[in-house]
C-alpha cells in the first residue's frame, strides 16, 4: 500500500469512529434509552452550540469566552515549557541539579494539582494569577519529567564518541544530547497541554464570569446540560487543534525521531 493510500485509510477510520459514536448516541436518544436531561441528543447539542456561537453565553460572546481560556492556557503552558524544559534538561545533564530537585519534585508530583487550589487562593487571590499558576504547575512537572527522560535516553556511546572527536561539553550537549532528548520532550509537551486544558475547567471555578470553564460550571449549576456539552466540545476542539499543531511541529523539527 502506498503511503498516500495508507494516510487516506488512516483518516477514514479516524473520522468514521466518532461518526459511529454520534450515530449510536443519537439512536439511544431516539429510542428513549437515555434521559435527555443527562445525555441530550446530538441535534439538541448542535442547536445549543449554534445559539452560543450566535448569542454568546451569559451575555458574553463565545469568542470572548474562548479567548480568555486560550490566554490562560497559553500563558501557563508557555511558561511551563520554558521552566520545565530547562529544569528537565539540567537534571538530565547535571547530577547535582538532579539531586537538588529530586525530593521536592518527587514529593509534589503524586499530589493532584487541584489539591493546591485552596492554597493558591490564599496566596494569590481569585484573580488571573492563581488560575494561571495552577495550570502552570500541572503542566510544568510533566514537561520537566519528560525532558529529563529524553536526556536519559541518549545513548552514552554517542556522547563518548563526540567527546573523543574533540567536542566540548556544550557541543556534545547541543549536537548529541539535545537532539536525542527532543522526541521525548515533544511527547511531554503534548501530554502537558492536555493536562493544562483539563485543569482549566477547575481553575476557572476560582471566580469570574469569563472562560469555557465558567460556561461548563455555570451551565451545570442550572442543569443546562446542552450548554455543558457545548463548553466541553469547544475545549475539546481547542485541544485537538493544539495537539495537531504540536504533532506537526514534532514531525517538522524532530524529523529524525525513530531513526537509528
Amino acid at each position: 500500500m502506498r503511503p498516500r493510500d495508507r494516510d487516506a485509510a488512516y483518516w477514514l477510520v479516524a473520522l468514521a469512529s466518532p461518526a459511529a459514536l454520534v450515530l449510536l448516541w443519537d439512536a439511544l436518544s431516539r429510542f428513549g434509552l437515555v434521559d435527555p436531561l443527562l445525555l441530550p441528543p446530538p441535534g439538541a447539542i448542535a442547536a445549543a452550540l449554534r445559539d452560543v456561537i450566535v448569542d454568546g453565553y451569559a451575555g458574553v460572546g463565545v469568542l470572548t469566552h474562548m479567548g480568555v481560556s486560550l490566554y490562560r492556557v497559553a500563558a501557563a503552558f508557555l511558561a511551563a515549557v520554558v521552566v520545565g524544559v530547562t529544569i528537565g534538561l539540567m537534571r538530565g545533564v547535571h547530577s547535582k541539579v538532579d539531586a537538588a530537585f529530586l525530593i521536592p519534585f518527587e514529593v509534589v508530583r503524586p499530589i493532584p494539582p487541584l489539591a493546591f487550589i485552596s492554597l493558591f487562593i490564599l496566596w494569590f487571590g481569585i484573580g488571573e494569577v492563581s488560575k494561571i499558576l495552577i495550570i502552570f504547575y500541572s503542566a510544568m512537572l510533566i514537561v520537566a519529567l519528560n525532558a529529563q527522560a529524553g536526556v536519559a535516553a541518549c545513548p552514552q556511546d554517542k556522547i563518548r564518541a563526540a567527546r573523543s572527536l574533540g567536542a566540548s561539553r556544550w557541543q556534545a550537549f547541543w549536537r548529541v544530547i539535545l537532539p536525542a532528548a527532543l522526541p521525548q520532550t515533544m511527547v511531554g509537551l503534548r501530554v502537558a497541554l492536555a493536562t493544562a486544558l483539563s485543569i482549566l475547567v477547575a481553575a476557572e471555578l476560582l471566580g469570574g464570569d469569563r472562560g469555557l470553564g465558567f460556561v461548563i460550571s455555570d451551565a451545570s449549576t442550572f442543569f443546562k446540560t446542552n450548554d455543558v456539552f457545548v463548553g466541553i466540545i469547544l475545549i475539546g476542539a481547542i485541544g485537538f487543534l493544539a495537539d495537531r499543531g504540536l504533532a506537526w511541529l514534532g514531525r517538522r523539527y524532530v524529523h529524525w525521531e525513530g531513526r537509528s
